[in-house]
């Protein structure tokens, strides 16, 4: 088994993530903390716990984590999320929302804790997947230094070249540059999957049409997919929207399925021109210490297949708690 705590800010390819992280076979989802980024952080914990809800896992623990980045405002992204984060075609959100956890103690004292508590009991790092704004991380790794001998970082996050809300940064560096500095210099085995890896994971109308709608759930997700598709249409020109967080998740389960390369990546923090670059440093021009593994290219058909055997893992759970 690969034990997973899920740091995100749910966002459609979230909630596919969190989907990949509870019904992949080998996947134990052991948490799930939250941080503001595709919406504030109220509504990315909401959309959470209605993910974990929709799909039968409302046993897995949501923290809510940081609602705003170290040191400067972070913009939401409404413009590809909608309004409540995980909107559907009606404006509204996809999962119906639950009852908010009660977790009494400071979340991220909580959060240590638990992978702590795991990685003693497995022997097993745990693998921190981060598919958001790294503040959670930050703080983590600063407040908590010895966690970095329990755990590895997956992140989806990042660009080698082009950016995709600033010329060369990517949005969840980009709305905190500052944790992703804290997390990259921090000597924690990391991982990172930038755009360059996750624009080849699209979805497709192939992959739509085998999702299908015969069930409730599987509207649901073609619903999810099909406003995400039309989102990207209308913002960047994709014909097929990139599936960006599953990646992470995928990573940690199956890290043999990507071609990566150690390297050095500083990320920028002062220039206005380039704010949340990750400086990529593939043939080792600076001569600094490597502090980061870069996925450089995936096999799509493996994650499609786990992808999609997720997908059925979760159906067929919805569709037998209903019988019941």
């Amino acid at each position: 088994m690969k034990y997973i705590w899920l740091d995100c800010d749910p966002g459609h390819d979230d909630a596919m993530a969190i989907i990949l992280a509870c019904y992949h076979p080998e996947s134990s989802l052991i948490g799930i903390s939250t941080v503001a980024g595709n919406q504030s952080v109220d509504k990315t914990t909401a959309n959470a716990m209605a993910i974990l809800s929709a799909i039968g896992r409302s046993d897995v623990i949501v923290l809510k984590g940081q609602g705003s980045a170290l040191l400067n405002p972070m913009p939401f992204c409404a413009e590809i999320h909608g309004e409540t984060g995980l909107d559907g075609l009606d404006g509204k959100p996809i999962f119906p929302h639950v009852e908010e956890q009660k977790n009494p103690g400071f979340w991220l004292e909580n959060m240590k804790n638990a992978i702590a508590n795991s990685y003693f009991q497995t022997g097993d790092p745990i693998n921190l997947v981060c598919t958001g704004s790294l503040t959670n991380a930050a703080l983590l790794l600063t407040l908590f230094p010895e966690i970095k001998q329990y755990i590895r970082i997956s992140l989806m996050g990042g660009a080698m070249g082009i950016g995709n809300t600033g010329p060369v940064s990517e949005f969840n560096i980009e709305n905190d540059p500052e944790s992703a500095h804290i997390v990259f210099e921090s000597g924690v085995d990391l991982t990172m999957i930038p755009l360059e890896v996750t624009h080849t994971v699209l979805v497709t109308p192939e992959i739509l049409d085998t999702i299908g709608n015969s069930t409730e759930f599987r509207k649901k997700i073609s619903e999810l997919l099909t406003f995400f598709k039309e989102s990207y249409l209308n913002y960047f020109g994709f014909e097929n929207p990139p599936l960006h967080d599953p990646l992470a998740v995928f990573h940690a389960l199956s890290s043999e399925a990507f071609l990566s390369k150690i390297m050095r990546v500083d990320i920028e923090c002062a220039s206005q021109l380039s704010r949340g670059q990750t400086i990529c440093d593939i043939y080792d021009k600076s001569k600094k210490v490597k502090n980061c593994t870069v996925a450089m290219s995936v096999n799509v058909e493996s994650f499609w297949e786990v992808m999609l055997e997720a997908l059925d893992g979760a159906d067929k759970t919805v569709l037998f708690s209903k019988k019941i």
